[in-house]
Order: C-alpha cells, then structure tokens, then sequence
C-alpha cells in the first residue's frame, strides 16, 4: 500500500518563487506594448516637419513614406509627410488636412501621393480612384494630377476627381463644385472648368457631357439634424436636351445597383426632391442619350440631448460649491462640443464657454442661483464647425442653512431597555437624513449629556449596543444624535430623549383607544381604556385623562391596577390620555407616549327634498321617487316607510346614496292613506379609526293616491275589426274610470304612419274651451270616409276632481285594436298621357290642344278615381283629385293658374290613379263610405316649354331724317 505525501514548499524557496513570477509580468507587459507600438506604429521624421494631418471613416488607411517600401497602418491625426502615398481599402475613407488649409477626402479604394514644392505649392498625384479636393479656405490652392494630367484648383473653390485604372488609362473626371479650375492636358493645352460644369479627358481627347448632374455633388456628404427622412434636391444641367426632355432617376442602396429605394420620371428643366433617410445611396439617370450615375451619404446627426442634471433640478451645498456634472447624449459624426452655462435663458451672459471631446464635464465653479446650459455639437464634415446647439435647460444651486437636527425612533420617551445578561442588542434608531454621511450618538445619564458614558460615530442611521456592555445601569438615561455631511458641517443635536435601562423585560405601553382615535358621543362610556403593564411590583400604575397634550388640565387621574378601564362619559372635544408608572423606591417614574382621541357629537339630520307635496300619486309602471340632501361624514342612510296612525313599518332599506325609489301600487300600501318616511344618517365604524356614528332622524309627512287609468272597455285591446263591418257597421268604444272626472277628451288615432295622424278629437277643441269638457262614454268609431284598414290607438286625455292625471297614455293603457284588410278593386289598367311629351314641337303645330290628357281603362264596380301627381323631385302637385265621371283627367295649360303652369312646364312627372269603390251608407241616395280602394298604377309624362322673355323695344328712326 502506497503511502500518500503532502509536499509542503519551503519558506526558503518562497520569495524566490514571487520575484520570479513578478519578472515574468513585467516581461509579458513589455513585450505587449512593444508590439502595439510595432503593429500601430505610425512612423515620425524627426529632421522634417509634417504638411498635413489624416483622419478616417469607418476602417483605418495606409500610409508610405518616399523613402520606404513598407506600408504603415495609420491612426487617427497621424501626420503626413512630403512625398507621402496614402491608400485606402474597402469600405474606408481618409480626410487629408493640409496645413495650409486645404482638404483632400479620399474615398474607398483610392490611392494618391502628395508632395510639397519648393515654393510651398501643394501637389496631389490621384493614382487610382475618387477624391473631392476643397480649397475654400486656403489661400493658394492646389495642384490635382491624374495621368499626365493637370488640375489647378483656385483658391476658394472646390471640385471632385476621377481617375487612374478606375476611370480609364491616361484619363481624367471632374466636375467643378464652386468656384473654378484649370484643366492642362499633356498636349500644353488648357482648358476652364467653371462651377457646376464637367470635362473628361482621357485618350479619346478632351470632352465635356452634354448632361451634369449639380446636385447632389459627387460624393458628397450631407448633414442633417432632424428626425426622419430628408428631402435631397436633385438638379441638373443639360446642354444637348430639351428643357422637357424626361429621364428615368433611380436610387439604389448598394454600389451594385440592385435594391432599388426610389423611382421616379423627371425632366430635365424640373429639379426632382426626393425624401430619404439616413445612409449611402447610389443614383442612375438614364433617358434618350444620358446615362450618368454617382453617390452621395445621408448623414443624420440629432443635436444633444441631456442626460443629467434632469429639467429644474437643485444642487444645494453649504461652504463649498457643488461640483455639477453636466452629462449628454452623443451626436453622430462630432467631433467636438462646445458647452455653455449662463444666468440667463437667452445667454447674454455666458459664465462657462468650454470645449469638450467627450459627452460629460464637471464643474465646480457654479454658486447659488439659476442656470441654464446647452451644448454645441462641432463636425468636421464639409467644414461646417459649430451648429444646432440643444435646446437650454435649467439647474439651480442653491446654499442651504444649517443642517436640520435629527428625528430620533427608538427607543421612544420614557421607555425601556432591557440590559440583561443575553437579552437582545439594544437598538438606538432615527430618520435618515439625505445629507448625513455620519451620525454622534451621545449617551448620558443627565439630560445635558454631560460626561456621556457613549458618544460614537456611526455612518448608518442606526447605533447598536450589545446587552452585556456595562456601560448601562440601571436607572434613567438621556440620548441624543446629530448628523454630518460631507462638507464636515455638523447639526444641533436633536431634542433630547430619555428611557429607563432595566434588568428583565419590563414592558408598559397604551393599545386602546388608537391614536387619533374618534367615537360618538353616545357611545363614550362603552369606550374600552386598554394597556400592557408588567412592571415590578414596586411600581404604582395611573391613568391619566385630560384635555390638553400637557397634561396640565387633568380631569381623570385613575389609580390602576389591572390592565383596562371603561365607563367615562365626556362632552364633545379631543382628549388626550397616557399611563404613568412611577417606583416608591427611588422616585423613577415611567409614563408612555401620549395618545389623543375625539368625542365627536351626532350626525346631522337630513334635509328631506322630494316628494315635496303632501300628495303622492303612485302609477302601476312608475316607482316613487323618495330624496334627500346628503349628510356631511354619513356613509350611508336608513330608509323607512311607517303608517302615520300605529307607527308600524311598511318598508325599510338602507340606501348608499341620497335617494330611494319605491314601488307604492304595490298590495302592502294602501290607497287613500296617510305614511311618513323617515332618513337616518348613518357613519360606519373603521376599526382603530373611528366608532360608528348615527344621526337624528329627518321625518315628514304624506298623503298616498293609487293612480287608476282611464280603462277603454271596447273595443278590446289587442282586438280585429274586419273592414266592411267598420265601414258598414262602424264599432261603438267604451271607456270608463273609476273615479269622477273633472275633464275627459276622447281621442282616436291611425299609427301606421310617423307621425301618426290624429282622426276624431271628441269633444273637439273649441268644445272643449267652450266647457264640454267630457266625452261620451260610448262613441261611435266614424269619420267621413270610414276607417280604412290599418292599426289604430284610443287615447283618453283625462283629470279627476282633484287635478290627478289618469289618461290611459301609457302603452299598457292604450285601447290598441287592428281593422283588417277588404280584398282591393283591380288596379286601373292601360295608362296613357297624350302627349307624353308636351314640349316646343308638340306646340308648333297649331291644331294641337294646349292640354295634357292622363287617361286609364274603368275599373269594375269602382265609382269614382283619384289621381295624384307628383315632379321627379318628390313634390306632389296634385294630391287624390277625385274623378267621378269618365276615367280620365285633363291640365289644360290655358286655364290652369300661373303657379301651376309654371310648375308643369318643365320636367319629368308620375302620375298614379286609384279606383274607390263608395257606398251609400245612410240611403240618402249619395255615395259617402269608401269600402274598398285598387293599388295605385302609375304612369309618366314630361313637359319642356321654354320661359317667355321679355322683349327689349329698339330706339325708332327718326323718319324725318336729322
């Protein structure tokens, strides 16, 4: 069996062992920055001073010296130097910042040299790719050679290039921003390129397009501030194509051209703004003879927004001033910021101007009062500098006083602690103050805190003594805290507290009634006084009632030796009560907090509102409404009904709000009787709160009248009637009531229309006003062309003696009955207007009546006819003219009145006619009942007959002559 070793190093071998260890870091460390500075080396000539500074997009860009073979990858602001070559890769743009002022913006894949002449003339050789050069703030300008070819570009002008093996062998684009150039080819010859103009040279020779795009300029970068998408304008010149020649513009967001963002149809005269959202686009104009195309990015770059201090928030100190920490969002492409804090929301006085490269500063120098500050983004982009500033916000400092004294916790006035032996730590605790960075807890056993036994600082607001220090004995002390800030500025102390330490767990303290807490008057003496008290036995317990918090005005001093008390009546009013304990050994005396509560007097009563009159009339479909004012503090309300002569009650509920509906035609009630309704405001007891509380009760008297509705005895509700029976035999309706009538109006109605048309009216209103003011109790249902089929409804408008509605008007009540359908005559046939067309060439024949003819076929047994005529628009012309002899009738224009010729001479007309079947109903040998009516047939005709001018007389020749 193998005997497993524990191998323990050597203390001898340990510091060896370190140092080993801590040569090998430095090591590690060293080599790690050697090789960053190898890797990002970018390379200085200490014997030549640099002509230009480079900053790049997106990927980093290559740098080679003259002299050197090596290519150097670049960090930002790394500097240039004469005869440097810079390149970039894919997807990486360089800015070249000659220090002379002059800008060169490389795009991807391009390569140019730079040099420096003796005579500090600056010289960009574009080997392959596209470049913008602006020298808009230079004061020479530059040299742009590309294949043999050069380009002087003037000072305060800008242009883009194209050229090497991405433009053609020997060649060179450009395309003048602002400003002018040069173009010297190798030939010696010259030629001027003005702004918004371009010329190509290549091998072919010197060319310029006949069509230019101007803007957006070629690889143009453009910033905006706004959110969303940005209308970019684009324009063009043509010299070949005519003002409304059209072309096809494309927006694509890959170099390949293949996802197409927007297309639209354009001409040439008419710029095109197109709305697109942040990023690179790639356009392609295409049309009879142009095909041109080009780049450009949208750059979105929203000011700043503030992140801290939030809008009007306070810094307060006390001595030194606060350091204000100013922090903002980020704004795309900036490169710098530019804060601003003032005393004033329009910065007429600037108190902080300061540049910044991050998004936070700190300020210290800022004294009490209000400030307002912004910050400025600056861009590099396109030279633009400073621009669209935040929009101000304000902060205040403010200088406080002194700082505020502590509220103490625990333990609380007169109370105890318990010092045994392995009891629990004993906990000293207060409020926590905002500004405190540490607390002085003094413990003393006089109240000047004089000599404490404790005084310690503590950074929480809390002070924990363990129940074995022997720093308390038994008996009373005194505490008190003050807090700190971080200035080192301490408070007044609090007030100071004092509390008894004893051995054991002595305990005393109030529950019931609650603080606060408030009963009713007429329930004081069933309030319960309740306590805890275990104290030693040489303590004597009082109760103490008075009606100050000072106890100086005692009305119950109670000596106790239980642990409840009850049966004290007191008036209205707040009272405060406390326990106090106190030792006939030494004199200590212990008393518990103060607690008040209130005797509060009854509710109010409740001013009764509805039913105002004595008299109550009660409908079968109609609950009574019963309502009252509300009572302040009452949650509820107890209704009730009783008999005025016993008292007995009828009905009770209770009601959460101030009314209270009340079916009274119900059996329980009974007509002609006398009732009183009573409201008792009721407040409901909250636990530990407040006691139940009840109002006096609000009392009044009424008369109950039972509504009975006029009764229509016949016909029956809900009954037929055939048609001839009421045409031949008309019905006979019956009413009645059960109490005597002042007035009664009988009224008969045909509802089948909307509204619907009143028929008999009996008596009728001028017999009414005239004092017949009762209808029969019996009528016969009649009118002059008998009742035609359809619904009807009686209506019996009706008052008894003492002015109580009793009209039957509700549904239930209403003498509803049906008169059926009697089998119609045929519909009158072969309808016919002559002419049918009574226009200009109708009345050009003389011989032609000036009259219009409506004409039909007779009607078996029908007796008469009547026609009615209505114009396209719906108007009616003629409404049941009644024909009793022939089966036509005629418009004859010459005897009809102006209006209605004016109304027949122009338009389009319906005609209907409806045979009628009447009979002699009273033998007096004259037709006077219409038994039975045809469905109307319609027919049409159209008149045109011009309006008649007035002539206008001409001005006589004079016969005589002048």
């Amino acid at each position: 069996m193998k005997k497993k070793t524990r191998f323990k190093l050597s203390n001898s071998l340990l510091v060896p062992f370190c140092s080993a260890i801590l040569v090998c870091l430095i090591g590690v460390f060293l080599n790690s920055y050697l090789f960053y500075n190898s890797f990002f080396r970018a390379l200085t000539k200490l014997n030549e001073e640099p002509i230009a500074t480079i900053t790049f997009k997106y990927k980093t860009a290559q740098r080679k010296f003259l002299d050197r073979v090596v290519w150097d990858r670049l960090r930002q602001n790394s500097p240039v130097y004469n005869g440097d070559t810079i390149h970039t890769s894919a997807l990486s743009e360089a800015t070249v910042w000659f220090t002379d002022g002059n800008v060169v913006d490389l795009s991807e894949n391009t390569m140019a040299q730079v040099f420096l002449s003796e005579d500090k003339l600056l010289r960009a050789e574009l080997s392959d790719g596209f470049a913008v050069v602006d020298s808009s703030e230079s004061q020479s300008g530059i040299i742009l050679a590309s294949g043999g070819v050069e380009v002087e570009v003037g000072a305060g002008s800008a242009l883009s290039a194209q050229g090497g093996a991405s433009y053609g062998e020997g060649g060179i684009a450009v395309q003048v921003i602002k400003g002018n150039a040069s173009v010297k080819t190798e030939d010696g010859s010259s030629v001027s390129v003005a702004a918004g103009e371009e010329l190509s040279v290549s091998d072919a020779g010197t060319s310029r397009p006949s069509f230019t795009v101007t803007e957006p300029a070629p690889n143009s970068r453009i910033l905006y501030h706004t959110a969303g998408a940005y209308p970019v304008r684009f324009n063009w010149k043509s010299d070949a194509a005519e003002e409304n020649a059209s072309f096809m513009l494309r927006i694509y967001s890959d170099n390949k051209f293949t996802n197409l963002v927007y297309e639209t149809e354009a001409e040439a005269g008419s710029p095109v703004n197109v709305d697109l959202e942040n990023g690179k686009y790639f356009w392609k104009i295409i049309g009879d003879g142009i095909d041109a195309s080009g780049k450009f990015q949208l750059i979105q770059s929203l000011p700043p927004s503030f992140v801290a201090p939030v809008k009007n928030y306070s810094y307060s100190y006390r001595t030194r001033n606060p350091a204000v920490r100013l922090i903002w969002t980020e704004s795309a492409y900036a490169t710098a910021y530019r804060l601003e804090i003032s005393d004033s929301p329009l910065f007429a006085h600037v108190l902080v101007d300061q540049r910044s490269s991050t998004t936070s500063s700190i300020i210290s120098t800022l004294g009490e009062g209000e400030y307002w500050w912004r910050v400025t983004p600056f861009y590099t982009i396109n030279r633009i500098g400073f621009t669209e500033p935040s929009e101000p916000e304000k902060f205040v400092v403010e200088k406080k006083g002194s700082l505020e004294k502590p509220v103490q916790l625990v333990p609380v006035e007169a109370g105890i602690v318990n010092t045994e032996p392995g009891a629990n730590d004993i906990y000293f605790s207060w409020k926590m103050e905002d500004e405190a960075v540490k607390y002085n807890i003094r413990i003393a056993d006089n109240p000047d805190l004089a000599r404490p036994a404790v005084s310690e600082f503590v950074s929480e607001n809390y002070f924990t003594m363990g129940s074995g220090e022997k720093k308390l004995k038994d008996g009373r002390w005194y505490w008190s805290v003050s807090q700190i800030d971080a200035e080192g500025n301490e408070s007044e102390l609090s007030a100071v507290r004092s509390f008894f330490a004893l051995k054991g767990k002595p305990e005393q303290h109030t529950i019931e009634p609650s603080e606060g807490f408030r009963i009713s008057a007429s329930l004081m003496p069933d309030l319960r006084f309740t306590w805890k008290c275990n104290l030693p036995e040489n303590f004597e317990t009082t109760l103490q009632i008075a009606t100050d918090v000072s106890f100086r005005a005692i009305i119950v001093s109670k000596k106790e030796g239980g642990t409840n008390d009850s049966g004290f009546t007191f008036a209205p009013g707040t009272y405060y009560w406390r326990l106090v304990s106190s030792n006939g050994t030494d004199g200590a005396e212990l008393v518990t907090a103060v607690k008040s509560f209130s005797v509060l007097e009854n509710l109010a009563a409740a001013e009764l509102s509805e039913p105002a009159m004595y008299k109550v009339v009660a409908r079968e479909t109609t609950p009574v409404k019963f309502e009252w004012q509300s009572v302040a503090e009452a949650d509820y309300y107890k209704f009730a009904i009783c008999k005025k002569d016993d008292g007995s009650v009828i009905y009770e509920d209770t009601v959460y709000g101030t009314s209270a509906e009340v079916n009274m035609y119900s059996k329980k009630f009974a007509d002609k009787c006398k009732y009183t309704w009573q409201v008792q405001a009721q407040a409901s007891a909250v636990p530990g709160v407040c006691s139940r509380r009840a109002g006096k009760i609000a009392e009044k008297e009424f008369f109950l009248y039972k509504l009975r509705p006029i009764e229509i005895v016949s016909p029956e509700i809900g009954s037929s009637i055939k048609g001839d029976d009421a045409v031949l035999n008309p019905s006979v309706a019956q009413w009645r009531s059960v109490d005597e009538v002042k007035e009664a109006q009988f009224v008969l109605y045909k509802t089948d229309t909307s509204p619907a048309i009143e028929l008999m009216r009996i008596p009728s209103a001028k017999e009414f006003e005239a004092g017949n003011k009762i209808a029969p109790s019996a009528i016969t249902l009649d009118v002059p062309d008998g009742l035609r089929p359809g619904n009807y409804e009686i209506i019996v408008y009706a008052k008894t003696l003492d002015d109580i509605e009793i009209s039957n008007t509700d549904k239930k009540y209403r003498g509803k009955f049906k008169i059926l359908p009697i089998e119609p005559l045929p519909s009158p046939q072969f309808l016919e207007a002559t002419p049918d067309v009574f226009d200009t060439d109708y009345l050009r024949v003389l011989e032609n009546p000036r009259e219009i003819v409506l004409s039909w076929n007779a009607v078996k047994d029908a007796n008469e006819y009547h026609v009615s005529i209505q114009n396209d628009e719906g108007r009616i012309l003629l409404y049941n003219k009644t024909i009793t002899e022939g089966t036509s009738y005629k418009i004859d224009f010459e005897e009809i009145s102006d209006e209605n010729r004016s109304a027949f001479s122009n338009g389009k007309f319906n005609w209907n006619v409806v045979a009628v079947l009447r009979i002699d109903r009273d033998n007096d040998g004259i037709p006077d009942k219409i038994l039975k009516e045809s469905p109307a047939s319609s027919g049409t005709f159209s008149t045109n007959i011009p309006s008649p001018h007035k002539p206008k007389a001409k001005e006589a020749a004079n016969p005589y002559g002048n």
